[in-house]
C-alpha cells in the first residue's frame, strides 16, 4: 500500500511536469539544506511474541516504551524545475535522526503457560503434539512498570516527490508553500535497559507539508529558510533481544527548521 501510494504521489508530479513542458521559463535547479529536527515524546508500543523455552512451556509478553527525544537534525537535497509561473516540482533525498534522553519508562507484561503431557487417561486437553495429549497444568502472569536506562537512536531515510508554490510579491524576499509525498526506511537502534536493540528497518509511507521565503544572492544561487512537519508513521521496528518476532510500532513525526541554498542551471 505504501508502494502504491509513492507511485501515485510521483505520476501526479509527472503528470503535472509533463503538461508544463513548453513553458519557455523553466529552469532546472539543485538544492542543499540542513538544519534542527523536534520530535515530541511518544510511545512505541509493543506487539505480543512467543519464547518457547521447551515443549512444556511457552511465554508471551507484550510491551510499550515512552520516551522523549532531543533536538535532532536533518540534511538533504533535491533537484527539481522551476516552470516560470510560481510552480516549482522536484524530487528530494533527506536523513533525519533524534537520541533519546538517558530514561524511558518501560512496561512490559509477561504471561506464562505450562504443560503436561499425558498418554493414557480421561480428561480435556488442549491440543495433541506427536500423538501425546497436552493439557494446561498452570498459568503464570506478571507484569513490570519502571524507568529504565535508554540510549536510542531513530532515524529515517526519505524519498519525497513535492512541489512548492513561490508567491512573487515584487519583493526581495519570495514566500513560498508546498509539501510532498514519498517514502521513508525507518530504524531504531541503541540500548534500553542494558540490552543491544536488535536494528530493523522498515519502509512506510512519509508525506510533508511546509511553508518559507527564498532571497537571491547571486544572479543564480538564492538562500532559503523554511518550516516543514514530516510524518511517517506505523515502523514495525525491533524491541528487545532474545524474544521470537518481537517488534514495536513507531511513529517519526518531526517538526524542522531548515537553511539551504538553491542553484539555478
Amino acid at each position: 500500500m505504501t508502494l502504491r501510494k509513492f507511485l501515485m504521489a510521483s505520476a501526479a508530479v509527472v503528470s503535472v511536469t509533463s503538461t508544463m513542458s513548453s513553458a519557455e521559463a523553466a529552469e532546472p535547479y539543485a538544492s542543499l539544506f540542513g538544519g534542527l529536527s523536534f520530535m515530541p515524546s511518544q510511545t512505541m508500543a509493543g506487539h505480543n511474541h512467543t519464547r518457547t523455552a521447551a515443549s512444556y512451556y511457552t511465554a508471551t509478553s507484550s510491551q510499550s516504551v515512552e520516551t522523549s527525544f532531543k533536538t535532532g537534525f536533518v540534511i538533504g537535497g533535491n533537484a527539481g524545475i522551476e516552470w516560470g509561473n510560481g510552480l516549482r516540482t522536484e524530487i528530494e533525498l533527506a536523513f533525519r535522526q533524534h537520541t533519546s534522553n538517558k530514561r524511558a519508562h518501560l512496561k512490559t507484561h509477561y504471561h506464562s503457560q505450562y504443560l503436561t503431557y499425558a498418554t493414557t487417561g480421561e480428561g480435556d486437553y488442549a491440543y495433541t503434539e506427536g500423538g501425546h495429549k497436552i493439557t494446561t497444568i498452570g498459568t503464570f502472569d506478571t507484569a513490570s512498570d519502571r524507568d529504565v536506562a535508554a540510549r536510542l537512536k531513530l532515524r529515517a531515510w526519505s524519498l519525497m516527490a513535492n512541489a512548492w508554490y513561490d508567491f512573487d510579491l515584487g519583493l526581495p524576499i519570495t514566500p513560498y508553500v508546498g509539501g510532498g509525498m514519498g517514502l521513508a526506511m525507518v530504524k531504531v537502534s541503541g540500548m534500553l535497559d542494558g540490552n543491544t536493540l536488535f536494528e530493523k528497518n522498515d519502509n512506510v509511507f512519509a508525506w510533508q507539508i511546509g511553508a518559507g521565503a527564498s532571497m537571491p544572492i547571486t544572479d543564480s544561487t538564492k538562500l532559503f529558510v523554511d518550516y516543514r512537519y514530516f510524518a511517517a508513521d506505523d515502523a514495525h521496528l525491533k524491541l528487545e533481544p532474545g524474544f521470537n518476532g518481537g517488534s514495536i510500532q513507531a511513529d517519526f513525526n518531526s517538526h524542522s527548521i531548515l537553511v539551504g541554498l538553491r542553484f539555478n542551471f
